[in-house]
């Protein structure tokens, strides 16, 4: 009885049982190599995105070199000078900068703080609007006599409009 109902209900005859097996099986081992391949590949491209291509390493390194001393021309050398110089004067505070400075140097001074202060001013509002985006104000939870006070205002304001739609 049991067999009689499977029939009944299998799609394909008895007959086709062998070769409709041989092809789920053929089926699910491509399925399975497929998603072993899928898997692998993308692992394979997550750990790709980390690494940085060769020409950018080399790139860098030709970028951060710097000639030596006795191979630079006369331009490079005043050049250098006066980055040795920026180096340590930016570093001055406001009164040191009024005191040792002057001329061209001062104003540069100047001008290199004023444009830091603006950007200071500037990532602290922004760090002031991103901060109140992640984490919102709480607002304070009623107690149960305030939970009381809300029902009754609540009770007095329908108690109104019954009366109001009454006399109507």
């Amino acid at each position: 009885c049991y067999h009689t109902v499977q029939r009944m209900l299998s799609p394909s005859p008895i007959h086709h049982h062998h070769r409709s097996s041989r092809r789920t099986n053929y089926i699910s081992k491509h399925y399975l190599t497929m998603k072993v391949l899928a898997v692998f590949s993308s692992l394979l491209i997550g750990g790709l995105a980390f690494v940085t291509p060769q020409h950018a390493k080399s790139a860098n390194f030709a970028l951060k070199a710097m000639v030596p001393k006795d191979q630079m021309t006369p331009d490079q050398l005043e050049i250098l000078g006066i980055q040795e110089k920026w180096n340590e004067y930016r570093h001055y505070s406001r009164e040191e900068a009024a005191s040792k400075l002057e001329g061209e140097w001062l104003e540069a001074y100047n001008r290199y703080y004023e444009g830091y202060d603006k950007d200071m001013e500037f990532m602290l509002e922004i760090k002031e609007k991103v901060a109140k985006m992640i984490e919102p104000p709480k607002v304070a939870k009623k107690g149960k006599k305030q939970r009381k006070r809300d029902l009754w205002a609540k009770k007095q304001a329908q108690a109104a409009a019954d009366a109001a739609a009454a006399n109507v």
